[in-house]
C-alpha cells in the first residue's frame, strides 16, 4: 500500500500533496528533497530510504512524482503506478509541466482521488476515468502558431502543424466539444545510444524507436497504419532490396496484426489519451550513417599548466535536414581553476559550470553536411598527469526533426468510422533524439 503521493517542482515547491493513509512521517516532501540533494544531477536512485521510510520517485518534465511506501511494497509496481499517474495528468491537462499542474490543481486532486483508494491503486486508465471526472481542464497558454501550408508535388498542399498542436486535454467543455476538430497525431520517435572510441571506431550503436498516437477523433473509429512494404523483422532477415530492418518489434495489446505479415498493415481502435502503438529496437550496424562525428585534438602546455582542447563536430545528415538544440558536454579535471572558451559562430554559446566541472557548448541549429568547431583552454592547478586522464569523454544531446535513421515510414493512415461522417486531420511527425551519444578522447 502507498501512504502518500506528492508532486514537486524542480525548485522543490510542493504542487500537490495527497495523504491517503495518514501514517507517513511529517514533512515528507522536505525530507525527500534533502535526501535528493545529496546526489548530483539526476543520479539519485529511484528508491530512497530515510529512517525506515521509503521514497519512490520518477522525474518527468522537471516534475518529481513521489510516493512514500512501506518496506513490503514492490518498488517496480510503484514506479509503474507513478508513470501511469504522470500519463493521466498529461492526458487530462494537455501538457505536463509546472504551470499546467498549478492551473489544474483541482482536476489533479480529483484524478488522485479516483486512481487510488486508501493507498491501493484502482483505475489508471484515461478512458475509464473520464466518466468520473467533473472538472474541466484549464489550458496552458502557449505561443501557438497557426498551421502553415506548403506546396507539394503536382500542386498538392502539405499542411504543417506547430509542435504544440497536440498539447490538448482529452476532456473538453461542452462549448469546446462543438468546435473541436477531429484530429489524430502520430509521432515516430527514435532515441540513439552510441559509443565512439578514441580512434573513431563505433563501439556501440543502438536505436530504440516508438510510434506514439494521440487521438482527438469522435467516437472510437478503426484506424489503419500502413508501414514500409519492404519492412523485415529479425536479425536474420537480411536480403537484397531490404531497406528497413528491425531487430525486434512489440505492438500494443489492442493492435490487430491480421494484415501485418502480408501487407505490413496494422489496425487499432484507439483508446483515450496518448498511447504507444509499437516499439522497436535496432542494434549493431545501423541503416544510416551516424548523424554526428566528433573530432578532438588536445595540446599539452605543461609549463603553463594548461590543456588546449580543440573540438570539431561534423553533421552528416542530408543537407535538407537539420539538428536543433545541440549540446556538447566536456568534463574537465577536478583540479581545473579556469576555462577560456573561443566561440565565434552565430547561435553558439558556451558555459563552464564550476561546481560540476563540465563545459557546455550549445549550438542552436546545425544544417546537414555542415561542421562547427571551437577551442577551450583549460587551466589545471596540480596533479598534471592525473588531470589529463580526467578530461572527457564528450557527450552530445540533440534533436533532428522530420528524420529517423531506421527509415521507418507511414505509407498511409486511414480512419474508418461507420457511425460518424467527417474528414479527420492527420498529422505525422518524425523525430530523432540522442539518448546517450558519447565520444571518447
Amino acid at each position: 500500500m502507498l501512504s502518500q503521493l506528492f508532486i514537486l517542482s524542480s525548485r522543490g515547491d510542493t504542487l500537490v500533496d495527497k495523504d491517503y493513509r495518514c501514517d507517513s512521517v511529517k514533512g515528507a516532501a522536505e525530507i525527500f528533497l534533502e535526501k535528493l540533494q545529496e546526489h548530483k544531477g539526476d543520479q539519485a536512485p529511484p528508491v530512497l530510504e530515510v529512517d525506515g521510510s521509503f521514497f519512490v520517485h520518477i522525474k518527468c518534465n522537471d516534475l518529481y512524482f513521489v510516493c512514500t511506501v512501506k518496506p513490503n511494497v514492490s518498488p517496480f509496481t510503484v514506479l509503474e503506478f507513478l508513470l501511469r499517474i504522470s500519463n493521466v495528468c498529461k492526458d487530462y491537462c494537455g501538457v505536463l509541466n509546472e504551470e499546467a499542474i498549478r492551473l489544474n490543481f483541482a482536476l489533479v486532486y480529483e484524478l488522485l482521488d479516483e486512481v487510488m483508494d486508501f493507498g491501493c491503486p484502482q483505475n489508471t486508465s484515461t478512458e475509464g476515468l473520464k466518466a468520473y471526472i467533473q472538472n474541466d481542464p484549464v489550458l496552458v497558454k502557449v505561443d501557438r502558431q497557426a498551421g502553415t501550408v506548403s506546396s507539394g508535388l503536382f500542386g498538392a498542399d502539405h499542411r504543417i502543424a506547430p509542435s504544440t498542436a497536440a498539447n490538448k486535454p482529452v476532456s473538453a467543455s461542452r462549448q469546446e466539444q462543438l468546435t473541436r476538430k477531429n484530429e489524430i497525431f502520430v509521432d515516430v520517435i527514435e532515441r540513439l545510444t552510441v559509443l565512439i572510441a578514441a580512434n573513431g571506431n563505433i563501439v556501440r550503436s543502438e536505436i530504440d524507436g516508438s510510434m506514439l498516437v494521440k487521438s482527438f477523433l469522435l467516437g472510437s473509429p478503426k484506424i489503419k497504419f500502413g508501414l514500409n512494404e519492404d519492412l523485415s523483422v529479425g536479425k536474420s532477415s537480411h536480403g537484397y532490396g531490404t531497406q528497413v530492418r528491425l531487430d525486434s518489434i512489440n505492438f500494443h495489446q489492442n493492435v490487430d496484426l491480421e494484415e501485418f505479415d502480408n501487407s505490413k498493415i496494422i489496425s487499432i481502435h484507439p483508446p483515450e489519451g496518448e498511447f504507444t502503438v509499437l516499439k522497436y529496437h535496432i542494434s549493431g550496424e545501423l541503416p544510416s550513417p551516424l548523424p554526428f562525428q566528433v573530432f578532438s585534438l588536445i595540446e599539452e602546455m605543461e609549463e603553463k599548466g594548461q590543456l588546449i582542447v580543440r573540438i570539431k563536430i561534423q553533421c552528416d545528415i542530408p543537407v535538407k535536414d537539420y539538428a536543433v538544440n545541440v549540446v556538447c558536454r566536456l568534463p574537465v579535471p577536478k583540479s581545473t581553476t579556469d576555462v577560456i572558451t573561443s566561440i565565434s559562430g552565430a547561435g553558439e554559446t558556451s558555459e563552464y559550470k564550476q561546481n560540476d566541472k563540465i563545459i557546455h557548448w550549445k549550438i542552436k541549429k546545425m544544417q546537414g553536411c555542415s561542421e562547427v568547431g571551437t577551442k577551450f583552454i583549460v587551466t589545471v592547478g596540480s596533479c598534471w598527469k592525473q588531470s589529463k586522464l580526467e578530461l572527457g569523454p564528450i557527450s552530445l544531446d540533440f534533436e533532428i526533426p522530420m528524420c529517423v535513421l531506421s527509415h521507418l515510414q507511414l505509407r498511409f493512415l486511414r480512419v474508418f468510422d461507420r457511425d460518424h461522417s467527417y474528414v479527420p486531420l492527420r498529422w505525422v511527425r518524425y523525430v530523432t533524439h540522442s539518448d546517450s551519444y558519447v565520444a571518447r578522447l
